[in-house]
């Protein structure tokens, strides 16, 4: 009975990380060059400010604090959300919904392959 119980848990345990991890980078990027990101009205995508990943670091997806356009904002979630708002001119996405998730992992390989780039 415990090896049984042990095991439910680890599958739980799995599958739980599993979910965290099915996060779709290319459906990410595709959000990231989508002038209808959050409903935008711009013309502008993520792409038009952050071409080639620029102004994103490795820190940029660990910081705990964040400031844009002189506010603070509490998460990279927020980051997005605002620049959904105030540059694409659309609504903010759940913040812990599946779009934002892939949209950070996006960023994730984006920054990656940015740092493996000789300088």
């Amino acid at each position: 009975m415990k090896t049984i119980t042990t095991l439910i848990a680890a599958v739980t345990i799995a599958l739980a990380a599993g979910n965290c991890l099915a996060a779709d980078a290319k459906h990410g990027k595709m959000l990231f060059e989508s002038p209808a990101l959050g409903g935008g009205t711009s013309g502008k995508t993520c792409l038009t400010c952050h071409e080639n990943g620029r102004d994103f670091s490795p820190e940029t997806l660990t910081r705990p604090t964040y400031t844009i356009m002189g506010n603070p904002v509490a998460n990279l979630s927020g980051v997005i959300n605002f620049c959904i708002e105030v540059a694409l001119r659309g609504e903010a996405i759940p913040e812990k919904g599946e779009d934002m998730q892939d949209l950070i992992a996006y960023l994730s390989v984006l920054i990656k392959e940015n740092s493996e780039k000789p300088q």
